[in-house]
């Protein structure tokens, strides 16, 4: 799984150099692989939300400034994302614990498990894992 979502991360990555970037639409994707691999509340993701091309810059006014405005969204986009790829590469993958039983017959799963396991595992779910178990469960 960690090669997978570095995989994934370097991607997004290369995507900065696209010769027909749009940085709202890569937003949009970055935002959703980081809540992917991290959770809804990665401080990563507003970040990513919070880039915007500032052509309001005093510093773009000035004609002997060097400020490019889309150059430095895409610098500060390539820094979030290199900092969530060089975390796993450190730390390992985070945990999804909702991935391992949504993938498996979960009803199945929970019943092979005592009351003291099921517990224990859905105490160390993130929140936004028990929604996405909880529908998966109600539809």
């Amino acid at each position: 799984m960690k090669s997978q979502y570095i995989k994934l991360l370097k991607k997004q990555i290369s995507k900065l150099d696209e010769e027909n970037f749009d940085l709202e639409a890569w937003k949009t994707s970055a935002i959703a692989v980081i809540q992917r691999i991290f959770g809804e509340n990665d401080p990563r993701a507003k970040q990513v939300d919070s880039l915007k091309i500032d052509y309001s810059s005093w510093a773009l006014r000035d004609s002997s400034s060097n400020y490019k405005p889309v150059e430095s969204a895409k610098l500060k986009g390539r820094e979030i994302m290199n900092s969530a790829v060089d975390e796993i590469e450190i730390f390992g993958a985070p945990e999804n614990h909702a991935a391992e039983i949504l993938g498996q017959d979960f009803a199945k799963k929970l019943q092979d498990m005592n009351d003291s396991e099921r517990k224990k595992h859905f105490e160390g779910m993130k929140k936004g894992e028990l929604v996405e178990l909880l529908m998966k469960l109600t539809s």
